[in-house]
């Protein structure tokens, strides 16, 4: 039957992603009837676009996400008219674009959220959403965004950084600057260059010291972050995220799911999945994973995952949450590009000063 369903689904996701509710209802309403739980919508989900500050996970950049004349990346590095996609280049309409490059919103914010429940269904939704998230990725040359981030590094929960980011699929790069804690920090990673190192430029007065070259899973890199450099970005979060929810697929019991369509972040409209486990038997990782996918660009904008809480907590409703965060990352001002623009990774751009 799940072959079945799959297939109905896999064809709804890349034709018409705004009518998930209603192929829902049409193929399988006897399905999500005896394992859909009816709650009220988004019934015990964060809203991460204004969790309280007291809870530590507060979002809200405000004026320091202004990049401003000292994140400007220059001419060399702009993505204007140089980037225009073409025809040669185009994804057709299953991919959600327009012919002119542009992203089709097929988020209609009149809609009421779809009620929320629990069960395969929702986390089969989940496995096709990132399979399709994946593949739209992958057919991308690369994309910018404001990327956050906040993870438990060695038993401390770090402070939230923004940065702004620029990602090459092939051959793989990265270049970060920081817009908040290290403010002015620069990164750059090419994989196959500068000795399989990654460059980092300090901000404030350390900017004046020569670049850094580490190993991207030495101590020195890996003092602030969970994952290497060569993990960074949509497409390693999405394949991430999937090879976890399809090992959830295949357990027996032990996992719930919850689905929640026109859920909201920064202004988008977006399906939010959340994903709980009953006990470490069931994931030793993770004790619930939070995943909310725009609805226009197919792709995940936020994913918060948590872990278990210690054997000695007291702790009950969300103030288990902010006591177990282990990781959050958030995507915003997401720009797919389809010419990635000479220079764009390159140590001698001017722009960088490496």
């Amino acid at each position: 039957m799940f072959r079945s369903v799959k297939l109905v689904f896999r064809f709804g996701l890349a034709q018409a992603p705004n009518m998930l509710a209603a192929l829902i209802a049409v193929v399988s309403f006897g399905f999500i009837a005896v394992n859909f739980q009816s709650q009220p919508a988004g019934a015990d989900l964060i809203d991460v676009a204004s969790t309280d500050a007291s809870s530590g996970l507060d979002v809200d950049f405000g004026a320091e996400t202004d990049f401003g004349e000292e994140a400007d990346f220059g001419e060399e590095a702009d993505f204007g008219e140089e980037a225009d996609f073409g025809e040669e280049a185009d994804l057709g309409a299953e991919d959600g674009f327009e012919e002119d490059g542009e992203p089709v919103s097929d988020a209609d914010e009149s809609r009421p959220a779809v009620e929320s429940g629990t069960g395969r269904m929702a986390l089969l939704m989940q496995v096709l959403m990132l399979e399709k998230a994946e593949t739209v990725l992958s057919r991308i040359p690369g994309y910018t965004a404001t990327f956050s981030k906040q993870e438990l590094v060695a038993a401390d929960l770090t402070d939230e950084q923004v940065m702004q980011i620029k990602v090459r699929h092939k051959p793989f790069s990265v270049y970060m600057k920081w817009t908040t804690g290290h403010k002015g920090r620069q990164l750059l990673y090419v994989d196959g260059e500068n000795n399989g190192k990654m460059l980092v430029k300090l901000g404030g007065w350390k900017k004046r010291l020569p670049a850094l070259k580490l190993d991207p899973t030495g101590s020195m890199a890996m003092g602030e972050s969970r994952y290497p450099i060569t993990k960074v970005g949509l497409l390693e979060l999405v394949r991430e995220s999937l090879a976890i929810r399809r090992a959830d697929l295949a357990k027996e019991q032990g996992v719930s799911c919850r689905l929640v369509e026109n859920h909201e972040f920064d202004g988008r409209s977006c399906y939010a999945f959340v994903v709980d486990y009953a006990d470490k038997t069931a994931s030793a990782r993770y004790r619930k994973s939070e995943v909310l996918i725009d609805h226009a660009l197919g792709v995940p904008v936020v994913v918060r995952n948590f872990g278990w809480p210690a054997e000695a907590s007291t702790a009950v409703g969300q103030a288990v949450d902010a006591e177990t965060l282990v990781e959050f990352y958030t995507f915003r001002k997401i720009e797919f590009q389809r010419q990635i623009v000479r220079g764009t990774f390159d140590r001698s751009n001017k722009s960088y000063k490496f």
